[in-house]
């Protein structure tokens, strides 16, 4: 991670489309954080439309001490899910930012530090295109592991979703493998 994450504050800001599960990846991201015993906070943002609109979710992590004001001007780590977010929220990066996005819906950056991943593909690989925000959601463990054990996640995910895995065991199975693959991604 870059310089200001050892001054114990990582920020993050994840953008997509309305349906994509951006807050459900800023939900569960933050939960895991206070989890981990974390200072977290979490500010969903939503465009004109809760669904098809443009939503961002803004979570920050503090190591330590309390987040005096939530929202940030610039972002450790941005994730643009899709080409209409990335105008949204072009603002919020800055020199050292880790930028990860989601080939499926924008055209090649031309900046050679961005990541580039197909997570819809990922989920597609595994039958299940409504995994897409767990391996997402794996892929930012992976970038914050020296800050939350994926352990954390897990449980949160297994406690929000327990009485959709009594109706269908193999939702859970799916979740697990998804969260997996993002998290265990070489880039």
């Amino acid at each position: 991670m870059n310089s200001k994450s050892k001054n114990e504050t990582i920020k993050i800001l994840i953008a997509g489309e309305g349906g994509q599960g951006v807050q459900a990846i800023g939900k569960i991201l933050s939960e895991t954080g206070f989890e981990a015993g974390l200072s977290v906070s979490f500010i969903p943002n939503y465009g004109v439309e809760q669904r098809g609109g443009v939503t961002i979710a803004f979570i920050q992590f503090r190591k330590n001490r309390e987040i005096i004001y939530p929202k940030f001007l610039e972002a450790d780590i941005i994730v643009w899910l899709s080409q209409r977010s990335i105008k949204r929220t072009e603002q919020y990066l800055y020199n050292k930012s880790l930028v990860i996005y989601n080939s499926k819906f924008i055209a090649n950056l031309k900046n050679p530090k961005y990541i580039r991943i197909n997570f819809d593909q990922l989920a597609n690989d595994i039958g299940s295109h409504r995994s897409t925000n767990m391996i997402v959601l794996g892929f930012l463990l992976q970038h914050l592991k020296t800050w939350i054990d994926i352990k954390y996640a897990k449980k949160i995910i297994n406690h929000k979703f327990a009485k959709y895995y009594k109706i269908n065991p193999n939702l859970k199975k799916q979740n697990d493998k998804a969260l997996d693959i993002g998290y265990n991604l070489k880039m």
